[in-house]
């Protein structure tokens, strides 16, 4: 079967968009470590400089080597990619938020199960998101009528 642009395989696109997010993730933690244990600047202040740092990363990574949509405007590229991702971070809170709440004892006693939870559901919306939207190709032309 030929694939265009942007179309890969299914499995193959989510495998590399794992591990495209697992090196973000990466990116994500060694900045805010350093800033962290070499800054003034706090937990807080610093995930606000790393997290922006691993965006890019992620981005850059998703468009070159997972969907590789190089042939779209980057800027718009990157604008729907960022929402995709804000859209995704609300719903893993969301579902961290459900978890605890709605989850058995065991969930609230150890968090991270709400966390993985969490994390797989919004992992999932956010690559349906970039694989549909962020990263999708031009829509069919309509012919319009000239006059």
């Amino acid at each position: 079967m030929n694939h265009g642009p942007g179309q890969r395989p299914l499995a193959s696109s989510f495998t590399r968009f794992a591990v495209t997010g697992a090196t973000g993730f990466v990116v994500d933690a060694v900045i805010l470590s350093l800033l962290v244990a070499t800054t003034g600047l706090g937990s807080y202040a610093s995930r606000g400089i790393s997290f922006p740092a691993a965006l890019c990363v992620t981005w850059y990574l998703n468009r070159t080597w997972t969907f590789r949509r190089t042939d779209q405007h980057g800027l718009f590229q990157s604008v729907r990619y960022v929402l995709v991702q804000i859209f995704g971070a609300a719903v893993n809170l969301a579902v961290y938020a459900l978890c605890i709440a709605l989850g058995p004892p065991l969930v609230s006693r150890v968090p991270a199960i709400a966390l993985a939870v969490a994390s797989a559901v919004a992992m999932t919306v956010n690559f349906v998101g970039s694989r549909h939207w962020a990263f999708a190709g031009p829509g069919k032309k309509r012919d319009v009528p000239a006059g």
